[in-house]
C-alpha cells in the first residue's frame, strides 16, 4: 500500500480513536478496581453502579470530546481552526482522565497522584489557551491575532509552568488560571460576534460559539472555577461539571463543519436565552432565600415568576433586536397577494411579485434564474434564497437577507413556502374566472348567433307585418334572457313558463290551434337560466313547425320536473311531418344539440300527428 493511501480521513481518524479509546478503556478498568488493589478477576471488580458517577461523566467528556475533534481534523487536515480544535480534545482527554484517579477505590503511590495532578493542570491550562488561540482565527481571523495569539500562549503558559513547578508549587492555584481563561474565552466570542457583523454567515457561527460558550464554559465557572477563585466551596462536583465542555465541542463541531448555518443564529439565541432564564430563576432563589427568609419551595415559586415576567418581554425584545426580524402582518400579506393575482396583465403581477418579496425579505439583490425548482430552499450557507416560478414571474433568486445584514432562516423558508402556495392558489381562482368568464362570453356569443340572429333575419324576410312583430318580441325575450343568464341566477319556473305559455297561446290562435299546457312540477321549484332557454327554444321550434307543416287543431304541451330529469313532450294532432322532416333537420338540429351539451337527449317522431319529446339532467353531468 502506498504511503498517500493512507493519508486518508478514515485512517486519520482511526489512528488517534483507537488510542482515544485505550486510554478510556483502560482508566475505566481501573476506576472498577476494588479498594483491596489491582485484580484480574473479574468477578471482584466493583459494580459501574458503586463508582462515582464523577467518573464516568469525566471519561466520557475525554472520549467525546477527544473523538469529535479528531474527527473534524481529519475531515480538515490543513485547516487551523480544526488543528486547534483537535489540541483543544487532546487537553479535554488530559485533564478529565486525569481528574478520575481521585475517584478509584484503591490507593495508588504518591508519585501517581502527583502524575495526575500535573496532567490535570497542563490539560486544564491548555484547554482555555488552545481556546483562546481558536477564538481569535475563528470565523474570523481578529486583528493583531498572531500578537495576541502569542501573547495568550507566553503569558498563560508561563504562570501554569510557575504554578506546577515554582518554589511553593499549589496546584489548586490551576482554578484562577482556567477562570481568567474563560474570562478570556468570553471576551474573545464577543469580539468575533463584533468583528463579523457585515458578514451574516460568519456572524451567525460567532452567536452560535457565544451561546456554546454561555452553556458550556459558563456552567462550568459558574459552579465549580468561580467558587475555587473566590474561596468558596463548588456548587458542583468537577468531575460531573465537566459535562458542561461537552456543550462546547457540540457547538464547535456544528460550526466547524458549516452544517446548516443559516439556522445557527436562531438556535443560538434560544440556547443563550433559555440558559440564561435559568440561571436568573437560581439567583433569584438564592436571593430570595439569603436575603428575605423564604421557606426553599416559595422561594422558587416566587423566582420563576419573576424570571418569567422579565424574562419572555425581555426574550422578544431581544430577538427582534439582533434578528432585524419583524414578523410581516399576515393580513396585509393576504391583500398583497391577492393585489398581485388581481393585476390584469403578467407583467405587472411579476413586477409586484418581485416587490412583495422585496418587502417582506429585504434583500440586496433580486434576480431571475433559470431553474429555482419546485420548492423554496436555501444556499450558500444561508445568504442565497430560491424561489419557484410564481405570479407570472421565472424563478427569483434572493441574495443577501435584510440587506445583508442577516441570513436566510427555516423561518423565512416556512413563510416564504407559504407565500408561494398563497400566491398559486390565488393565481388558481383567477384563472379559473377566467376561464368561466371567457366560457360565459362564448355562450353569449353562441345564443347571439343562433337564436337572436336567426330570429332577427326571419324578421327581416317575412312579409307578414302580424309575423314579423312576434318574431321581434321573441326576439326581444330571448335578449332578456341571454342577460339574466349571463347573471347565472336560477328563476321560479312557475314564472317563467307562465310567459312561455302566454307567447306560445297568442302564436297558436291566430291558427285556430287550442294549446293544452300541463305541468308536473313542486311549487316554488327553480330552474337555472340555461335551461330555461334551452325549453324556451324547444318549444317555440315544435310550436312552429306544428304551424307550418301540420295543419293541427290542438297542441299539447307537458312539462315535469322531478328530482333527476326535466321532461318536455310537444304533441300535435295534425297530419304528422315528412321523413326527411322527421330526422331533426332544420332548426331542431341546433336543438339536439343544446340538449345534448346538457347530457340529455331528444327524438322526433312523425305519422298521425307529430310527438317532440326531450329530456335535460337536473344537475350537470360530469364530462367524461
Amino acid at each position: 500500500m502506498k504511503l498517500q493511501d493512507m493519508n486518508t480521513p478514515l485512517v486519520r481518524f482511526a489512528v488517534p480513536a483507537l488510542i482515544v479509546v485505550a486510554v478510556t478503556a483502560g482508566m475505566a478498568v481501573w476506576g472498577l478496581q476494588p479498594a483491596s488493589g489491582w485484580t484480574g478477576e473479574v468477578s471482584a471488580w466493583r459494580s459501574p453502579f458503586a463508582v462515582h458517577p464523577g467518573l464516568w461523566v469525566s471519561l466520557l467528556v475525554g472520549f467525546g470530546a477527544c473523538l469529535v475533534s479528531t474527527w473534524v481534523w481529519a475531515l480538515k487536515p490543513a485547516d487551523p481552526a480544526a488543528i486547534l480544535f483537535a489540541v483543544s480534545g487532546l487537553t479535554t482527554l488530559m485533564f478529565s482522565v486525569s481528574s478520575t484517579v481521585w475517584l478509584f477505590a484503591m490507593v495508588l503511590p504518591d508519585s501517581a497522584y502527583m502524575t495526575a495532578a500535573i496532567i490535570n493542570c497542563i490539560g486544564a491550562s491548555g484547554f482555555g489557551i488552545v481556546m483562546m488561540c481558536l477564538f481569535l482565527i475563528y470565523p474570523v481571523k481578529l486583528p493583531y491575532w498572531r500578537w495576541l495569539m502569542a501573547a495568550t500562549v507566553l503569558g498563560f503558559g508561563a504562570v501554569t509552568y510557575w504554578v506546577m513547578f515554582g518554589p511553593s508549587p499549589d496546584f489548586m492555584l490551576v482554578h484562577p488560571i482556567t477562570f481568567w481563561e474563560m474570562v478570556g474565552i468570553f471576551v474573545l466570542v464577543g469580539w468575533q460576534i463584533f468583528a463579523t457583523r457585515g458578514d451574516p454567515a460568519q456572524r451567525s457561527i460567532a452567536l452560535w460559539l457565544g451561546a456554546a460558550v454561555v452553556l458550556g464554559a459558563g456552567g462550568f465557572i459558574s459552579t465549580v472555577a468561580f467558587p475555587h477563585t473566590f474561596g468558596f466551596l463548588p456548587l458542583l462536583n468537577e468531575n460531573i461539571a465537566f459535562g458542561f465542555f461537552l456543550l462546547i465541542y457540540a457547538a464547535l463541531t456544528v460550526g466547524l463543519m458549516r452544517f446548516r448555518v443559516f439556522g445557527l443564529g436562531g438556535w443560538a439565541f434560544q440556547l443563550m436565552f433559555h440558559f440564561l432564564a435559568a440561571l436568573g430563576v437560581l439567583a433569584l432563589d438564592l436571593a430570595l432565600i439569603g436575603m428575605l427568609s423564604f421557606e426553599p419551595g416559595a422561594a422558587f415559586s416566587v423566582a420563576l415568576l419573576l424570571a418569567a415576567a422579565v424574562y419572555l418581554p425581555v426574550r422578544s425584545l431581544a430577538w427582534r433586536k439582533l434578528s432585524g426580524q419583524a414578523r410581516p402582518d399576515e393580513a396585509e400579506l393576504f391583500r398583497s397577494v391577492i393585489d398581485i393575482a388581481l393585476r390584469p396583465s403578467g407583467e405587472q403581477r411579476a413586477e409586484r411579485w418581485r416587490k412583495l418579496m422585496r418587502d417582506v425579505f429585504g434583500p440586496l439583490e433580486i434576480k431571475a434564474v433559470e431553474a429555482g425548482g419546485a420548492k423554496v430552499r436555501v444556499e450558500d450557507e444561508g445568504t442565497l434564497m430560491l424561489l419557484p416560478a410564481a405570479a407570472d414571474s421565472p424563478p427569483l433568486s434572493l441574495r443577501y437577507r435584510n440587506g445583508g445584514r442577516a441570513l436566510y432562516s427555516p423561518k423565512d423558508v416556512a413563510l416564504a413556502t407559504q407565500i408561494v402556495k398563497l400566491m398559486r392558489y390565488a393565481e388558481e381562482n383567477r384563472n379559473a374566472y377566467d376561464r368561466g368568464v371567457s366560457e360565459e362570453r362564448a355562450r353569449i356569443a353562441r345564443d347571439i348567433h343562433d337564436n337572436i340572429g336567426a330570429q332577427l333575419l326571419r324578421a327581416l324576410h317575412s312579409r307578414e307585418s302580424g309575423r314579423k312583430d312576434a318574431m321581434i318580441r321573441e326576439t326581444l325575450t330571448d335578449i332578456r334572457d341571454v342577460i339574466n343568464n349571463a347573471q347565472g341566477a336560477e328563476a321560479p319556473m312557475e314564472d317563467v313558463l307562465a310567459d312561455l305559455r302566454a307567447e306560445t297561446a297568442d302564436r297558436l290562435e291566430p291558427h285556430g290551434v287550442m294549446l293544452s299546457w300541463n305541468l308536473h312540477a313542486a311549487p316554488g321549484a327553480l330552474l337555472s337560466r340555461q335551461k330555461v332557454h334551452a325549453l324556451r327554444a324547444l318549444i317555440r321550434e315544435a310550436v312552429s313547425n306544428t304551424i307550418k307543416h301540420a295543419e293541427a287543431r290542438s297542441v299539447e304541451v307537458t312539462i315535469r320536473l322531478d328530482a333527476d330529469w326535466l321532461s318536455l313532450k310537444v304533441t300535435d294532432d295534425g297530419k304528422g311531418m315528412p321523413a326527411q322532416t322527421a330526422s331533426l333537420g332544420n332548426g331542431l338540429g341546433n336543438m339536439k344539440l343544446r340538449v345534448e351539451s346538457f347530457g340529455g337527449d331528444i327524438s322526433l317522431e312523425g305519422g298521425e300527428g307529430t310527438c317532440l319529446a326531450a329530456r335535460i339532467p337536473v344537475f350537470e353531468m360530469a364530462a367524461e
